[in-house]
């Protein structure tokens, strides 16, 4: 009689599936314990939290990891002014409308930069200001007025040819863009002419380069500079800046810091 083959059992036992997902479990514990080796204490507590809470592990207390805000710019020696202030709420204008991706404000070393894209002041193709952006002007024209200085008004555009009547190529679309920008400060604002200019640079200064839509779209901008004025130039010129004693000493103040 013949002998019956013994069945071998196919697979690994069962103690060692558990085994393996028990090491799986202490590989990927380890990995996430190192990936936030690098961040703050107190942020990898909170997440820790929440993770030992989802898995059903501790008890934990429910937090939210918070970015901070963009931080705001400080205008030196110009703190409590009315100068400070506006920018202050230039910036608050810019994060309660949700406008951040389409305008920045930053401090260089020659004065305020202010870079509004194209949807908010103009239209494609066009140079006519768009009441959407009228009241962040109207903003840029009190801070204009808080403190002395030249206002240059930048027109860009991207590098698509422009062929119309009214515009002949890019030069002239950027530059009448600048110039309406001017008019309505002058107009608008009764900022002295004299502190007002413009450049019309077409696409020859990009921030980006030209490969896609959304690159031209930041490169079709105006930027408005509240230009620094020194002490010297204020002196030469007191009616055309109407500078008071206050705003002079904080000028001073202003120039000793930077030193």
């Amino acid at each position: 009689m013949a002998k019956k083959e013994k069945k071998c059992d196919e697979g690994a036992p069962g103690w060692m599936v558990t085994y393996g997902d028990m090491m799986s479990l202490l590989l990927t514990f380890f990995i996430l314990i190192v990936s936030f080796s690098s961040i703050q204490m107190s942020e990898y507590q909170k997440a820790m939290g929440s993770l030992k809470g989802a898995l059903g592990v501790l008890k934990y207390k429910q937090s939210a990891v918070k970015l901070s805000p963009k931080k705001m710019i400080q205008l030196k020696g110009f703190k409590n002014t009315s100068a400070g202030t506006k920018v202050h709420d230039i910036q608050t204008y810019i994060q309660k409308h949700n406008l951040a991706d389409s305008i920045s404000v930053e401090m260089t070393k020659n004065g305020i930069m202010i870079r509004m894209m194209n949807p908010i002041l103009f239209d494609l193709g066009k140079a006519k200001l768009k009441k959407r952006g009228l009241p962040l002007l109207n903003k840029i024209i009190g801070l204009a007025n808080s403190f002395p200085n030249r206002i240059r008004v930048e027109g860009h555009t991207d590098d698509l040819p422009i062929h119309t009547p009214e515009f002949p190529s890019n030069w002239e679309l950027s530059a009448i863009r600048a110039i309406n920008v001017i008019h309505y400060f002058q107009d608008i604002g009764n900022i002295n002419p004299k502190r007002l200019y413009y450049a019309g640079y077409g696409s020859n200064k990009p921030l980006v380069p030209n490969i896609s839509e959304k690159n031209r779209a930041k490169n079709r901008r105006v930027e408005i500079y509240l230009e620094n004025v020194s002490q010297q130039e204020i002196k030469a010129n007191p009616k055309l800046y109407g500078f008071s004693a206050f705003r002079a000493q904080a000028m001073r103040k202003s120039e000793k810091s930077s030193l």
